[in-house]
């Protein structure tokens, strides 16, 4: 194994530990109740408008770097 190797694998392994080690702790009840909370159950946009946005700027980059 390279020094490469070593580095990143021990920041993926001791990144891995903290966010085991943080998602113990729960949100208190002023966090979780709140009257302004998101309503996730509804959708903002629709998929296809997300898909046509990304489809466009994908081949808006991809132009931008032929032309270059």
């Amino acid at each position: 194994m390279d020094l490469n190797t070593l580095v990143f694998g021990g920041m993926a392994v001791i990144s891995l530990a903290v966010f085991l080690f943080l998602g113990r702790f729960k949100a208190s009840k002023s966090q979780t109740e709140r009257d302004d909370r998101i309503d996730w159950s509804t959708r903002q946009f629709s998929l296809w408008k997300i898909a046509l946005y990304s489809l466009g700027a994908v081949l808006g980059l991809v132009l931008l770097t032929r032309l270059i």
